[in-house]
């Protein structure tokens, strides 16, 4: 049942979600394939911007409802393809008893700094990225997606992956606007992870992340080319 729960709190839109999941995975507590799921179900701050039209409900329910079935079913075809080894922790866990972190025996003390560390990684790495995206401009990354054509959802996948709220929001707004179609919506939505691939750089080798990152773009873009042609 650890699939089909990791896409239902994935859909939460909540940022953290998808960093604890990751972590999870980094330190093998959970199966690629739940973290897959959490990803893909995660819609951070899509559903709100969505929400904020009553008359758009049917819109978020059919959202929701694509999203945590293709979360569910990509989960438990990877796990069933993909065998990996758990508790496979790269560095210092928070019950870690190495001699560094060993003189601080109280695991409120390790969680205390392990957050901390993890904050301040993440802090700096969104403020980055929000400068770039600054810079870069709205109507720039419109332009980037440019017509409602069949290389559209390959440019939406690749907007959502960007490890930030900005990139769902513009995806909804863009959606909502009539800028993007159905498909490509989708696709974008279903590559973001909020700040989860950020995670997964610091806790994985480069070689594995960029691994999972081409599995959730490959996912993304199927389906949002499977709804670009037989919707929109």
């Amino acid at each position: 049942m650890d699939v089909p729960g990791g896409a239902i709190l994935g859909i939460i839109p909540q940022c953290g979600i998808s960093v604890a999941f990751a972590k999870l995975y980094g330190n093998g507590y959970i199966s690629l394939g739940m973290l897959i799921a959490v990803f893909l179900a995660g819609s951070d701050e899509a559903l709100i911007i969505i929400g904020a039209h009553p008359e758009r409900l049917p819109l978020i329910l059919g959202i929701i409802g694509i999203k945590v079935m293709i979360a569910i079913g990509a989960g438990f075809l990877i796990n069933l393809l993909v065998k990996e080894k758990r508790n496979r922790l790269k560095g210092c866990g928070i019950d870690c008893d190495c001699p560094k972190c060993g003189k601080h025996k109280n695991i409120l003390v390790n969680s205390l700094v392990h957050t901390l560390k993890l904050t301040l990684y993440l802090f700096v790495t969104v403020l980055i990225i929000g400068i770039l995206a600054d810079r870069l401009g709205t109507e720039g990354i419109s332009a980037f997606l440019g017509r409602n054509t069949f290389l559209q959802p390959v440019l939406a996948s690749l907007i959502g992956m960007i490890p930030s709220c900005f990139s769902s929001v513009l995806i909804a707004e863009g959606y909502l606007e009539g800028a993007l179609g159905y498909g490509p919506m989708i696709a974008g939505l279903l590559a973001n992870t909020g700040f989860g691939i950020l995670v997964l750089f610091r806790e994985l080798p480069l070689k594995k992340t960029l691994s999972i990152i081409l599995l959730l773009q490959a996912i993304s873009i199927l389906v949002g080319e499977i709804f670009y042609f037989t919707i929109g």
